[in-house]
């Protein structure tokens, strides 16, 4: 206990001490000294930039609520980023990977953290939901327009009750847009687990689903195209990491310290 207690102590008076041994037109240059020490608890998000020059725009109604959402990727690399209500642009979600952590992302601080898996499952975020469901098309349902496109109704039953999925023919698109729906759509899709029967449905090689309907759920995809504008920096954003502490940053600066010394030593 002596120890934890020492070494983040120890960590902020060697800052401090480092501090005030720079001049006064260097210091103005500096982090603030609480930056500095929680910047110790950071990473850089990545290296390099990241372009991402696709996205889809959809629609969510869900019990009398309505948002709209974005979700930007790219055919260059697996991260993705989405925006759960675009009216509410301070954090970004971030994925660099499917199976990898999914993290929030300040832009005005160039700051963020990454997300438990606890919270990342009461969120919804969450992408192991294996497809199981399979919809039926039901030609007695009259046909919907959806993005500008003719939809037809193919059904599941799920939990008693009845869900739409709204297709348009795979056949009926370029094959640009065809490549950009596919991928973009199960990635909104794999974000909706809490809604069940979207991240379970098997969606037939045929179609591209533009729209679901579930009790006082309603999803719609409303635009998608490309946007060579968007971009992130990974070495400008620092991300706090789950499980390191200062107290942990501190006992390896000092084992560091010591492994140097010996090595000095020994020579």
């Amino acid at each position: 206990m002596k120890l934890l207690l020492f070494i983040p102590c120890f960590l902020i008076f060697f800052l401090s001490s480092f501090a005030q041994d720079s001049t006064v037109t260097s210091s103005k240059f500096m982090p603030s000294m609480a930056e500095e020490i929680a910047n110790l608890t950071r990473r850089p998000l990545g290296e390099g930039t990241l372009n991402f020059e696709r996205f889809i725009m959809y629609t969510v109604e869900d019990h009398g609520k309505s948002r709209a959402g974005k979700i930007y990727f790219s055919n260059e690399h697996e991260a993705v980023v989405w925006l759960e209500d675009i009216n509410r642009d301070e954090n970004l979600f971030f994925r660099a990977t499917p199976g990898s952590s999914t993290i929030t992302i300040t832009p005005s601080i160039k700051q963020g953290s990454e997300l438990s898996p606890e919270l990342i499952k009461a969120l919804g975020y969450a992408d192991d939901i294996e497809p199981s469901e399979t919809y039926i098309t039901d030609k007695e349902i009259p046909v919907d327009t959806i993005a500008n496109s003719e939809c037809q109704a193919a059904v599941a039953l799920l939990d008693e009750l009845k869900q739409t999925m709204w297709v348009a023919l795979k056949k009926s698109f370029k094959k640009a847009d065809r490549q950009m729906l596919e991928r973009g759509i199960r990635l909104i899709f794999n974000n909706q687990t809490r809604s069940t029967f979207l991240s379970s449905a098997i969606v037939n090689d045929s179609w591209i689903p533009l729209g679901f309907n579930c009790d006082s759920y309603q999803l719609r995809i409303i635009n998608w195209g490309t946007d060579g504008e968007f971009k992130i920096e990974q070495e400008d954003l620092m991300i706090k990491i789950l499980g390191l502490d200062l107290n942990q940053v501190a006992k390896k600066y000092i084992d560091d310290l010591n492994k140097e010394e010996r090595l000095q030593k020994e020579d």
